[in-house]
């Protein structure tokens, strides 16, 4: 199942009036800093990479020197990072970051967690 798939079915299974924006991922400074929701990483191949909620720009604000391997000074490597790029030919700047602004915390939760089956 496509992520946009997945979007419109939980949209109508939770009654959320949202749109699926779709942005590469190496372009994720565009975005406005107030913007809160989920979002969806997937890589060049359409797999889904990451699936989070929060303000959008801020989360990848971290995630991006994460997937390159390059965190920043206050930030550890996480494991899952590691291991992602470890085992897969990652190339982030041809990722794409799928996102639904949300402002209610109700929808964000319920949204994050019908698509962290996709992971």
């Amino acid at each position: 199942m496509t992520v946009s798939n997945t979007i419109d079915k939980l949209k109508q299974f939770f009654d959320i009036q949202c749109d699926l924006c779709i942005l590469p991922f190496k372009d994720w400074t565009s975005l406005p800093q107030t913007m809160r929701g989920v979002y969806i990483l997937t890589d060049e191949d359409n797999r889904v990479i990451y699936v989070g909620k929060g303000f959008i720009r801020s989360r990848q604000d971290s995630h991006w020197p994460k997937a390159h391997g390059t965190p920043k000074k206050h930030q550890i490597d996480p494991k899952g990072w590691k291991w992602l790029r470890e085992n897969y030919n990652v190339t982030p700047s041809l990722w794409t970051l799928n996102y639904v602004g949300l402002k209610r915390e109700t929808e964000l939760s319920a949204m994050e967690g019908g698509l962290n089956h996709l992971l």
